[in-house]
């Protein structure tokens, strides 16, 4: 933990604990900043599964204009892969971004704490799970907190931080500043709630879009298609309470009157939902999902989709929203 009220460089070394989808892209992240970067998995297929999604990652960033291809060979040198045995912990930052099972991450974050420095750095990229049952668990809870990225870490600009029940103000504000060092944009959070800010958005509007396609309303196609054509963009360029502000407050409010008593408040989980997973579609990974069947040119394409956008939304100058984080 680093003494001044401020940190104005990247950190020099991270480890990061889970070497999937999210790992490998927020080892990724870290690396193309300059950091030091070890990345560990419980299986030698994971890290190799690693290396490809890593080689894929910086081919398509350099394909884009977001590296250069020369860079890219240098970029994948900073990121070293092992056994947890094998790796030196006295660095930073650890990351914690193993599967979200409890008693998984708190085995590993306790394994982790004791072989880290006092002042290692030790975030969670937990989505869902309590920060409060993983910080009870730990010996140095002041220097623990949340650092959630979203998928995939590379490209997406969002980095939500996180306080525990016990996190030292200090801490917060190093991941804050060194999540802006390797250029994302973090919101700090004043205290914890479940699910954080962009999941609790996220699902919110997933609820209702289940509600729509389950009640016959659209498919699932149109709910696609109305994002991406209409609130995705407008969301993109001002954010939902200054479109509220552009459109009138005064309109707004009539809207709000007549729309939330009528907005879904279900509680269970869809039925849709249910059934896929239980017959196994669990979407692109396994083939099938939402959409139906994905062979490895669906998969392709919609990753150069969201690729592609993700890049042009990096492009757009936005000074206001980086200099303002929530309190």
């Amino acid at each position: 933990m680093t003494d001044g009220a401020h940190v104005s460089t990247v950190p020099r070394s991270v480890v990061i604990l889970g070497a999937g989808t999210m790992g490998t892209g927020i080892a990724l992240t870290f690396a193309r900043a300059g950091a030091r970067v070890a990345l560990t998995a419980r299986r030698k297929s994971t890290l190799e599964d690693a290396r490809r999604r890593l080689d894929g990652s910086l081919s398509l960033m350099a394909r884009y204009g977001l590296i250069r291809a020369e860079d890219a060979e240098e970029i994948h040198a900073h990121v070293t892969m092992g056994p947890f045995e094998a790796l030196d912990l006295a660095v930073d930052l650890i990351v914690e971004s193993i599967a979200e099972d409890l008693a998984a991450k708190i085995e590993i974050l306790e394994r982790a704490e004791a072989a880290a420095t006092a002042t290692t750095i030790i975030a969670t990229n937990t989505s869902a799970l309590p920060l409060r049952e993983l910080s009870d668990a730990l010996q140095r809870p002041e220097v623990f907190a949340g650092l959630h990225w979203f998928n995939p870490p590379e490209m997406v600009e969002l980095v939500e931080v996180i306080p525990g029940p016990r996190t030292d103000a200090r801490v917060l504000r190093t991941l804050v500043d060194w999540a802006s060092a390797v250029g994302k944009l973090p919101v700090l959070m004043s205290a914890e709630v479940e699910g954080f800010i962009a999941n609790r958005l996220q699902y919110a509007l997933m609820r209702e879009a289940y509600w729509l396609v389950e009640r016959g309303v659209c498919s699932l196609e149109d709910v696609d298609r109305v994002m991406r054509a209409c609130l995705g963009p407008r969301w993109a360029g001002v954010g939902p309470f200054e479109a509220m502000d552009l459109a009138g407050l005064d309109v707004h409010l009539e809207v709000a009157r007549r729309l939330f008593p009528v907005l879904s408040n279900h509680t269970g989980s869809p039925a849709l939902l249910e059934r896929l997973v239980e017959e196994g579609a669990l979407g692109t990974k396994t083939g099938r999902g939402l959409h139906g069947v994905y062979d490895e040119a669906a998969i392709q394409e919609v990753r150069e989709r969201r690729t592609a956008a993700l890049v042009a939304l990096a492009a757009l100058d936005r000074p206001s929203a980086r200099s303002t984080e929530a309190q």
